[in-house]
């Protein structure tokens, strides 16, 4: 069991941050793998529907045409009702879809517990060492250059 921040004994759910845990998933049609491309630990929900806002608008341009209508829809009248959702503890999620490929993004409320070795908004020295962005592009390419092989 681990102490308490102030090292008086366990944790309890008074030392848990509430916050938003962000995500983006991707999925291909033609295995049945899912990847995880990116994270994101928001403290606050506009700060959550920030992120997705921000990760979605890169990509929308690149999926196939029918998908774009409801995605560009929400990245424009949505963000409000979105955060509203959030701050009431409903999770969220949007998709898209390019070819073989399916990008889903989420948020949903979580209690974050206190980490010894982060301070601030800084990252841990693991996370210079994730290499799934990579992967990500790599998928990216192959789907749109299904002759090429994928760069890493």
């Amino acid at each position: 069991m681990s102490a308490a921040p102030s090292g008086n004994g366990p944790l309890t759910a008074a030392d848990t941050e509430p916050g938003f845990w962000c995500e983006c998933l991707l999925a291909s049609a033609e295995s049945d793998s899912t990847l995880m491309v990116g994270s994101f630990d928001a403290y606050a929900a506009r700060d959550a529907v920030r992120w997705l806002r921000v990760a979605v608008r890169m990509l929308v341009s690149v999926v196939d045409d029918a998908e774009t209508e409801p995605v560009y829809e929400w990245l424009l009248l949505g963000e409000a009702a979105t955060t509203a959702e959030l701050e009431r503890g409903e999770p969220f999620a949007i998709a898209l879809q390019h070819k073989q490929l399916r990008l889903a993004w989420s948020a949903r409320p979580v209690s974050f517990l206190p980490l010894a070795h982060r301070t601030g908004r800084a990252l841990p020295p693991c996370a210079v060492e994730w290499s799934q962005p990579a992967a990500l592009r790599a998928a990216l390419t192959a789907s749109q250059h299904p002759h090429l092989p994928a760069r890493r």
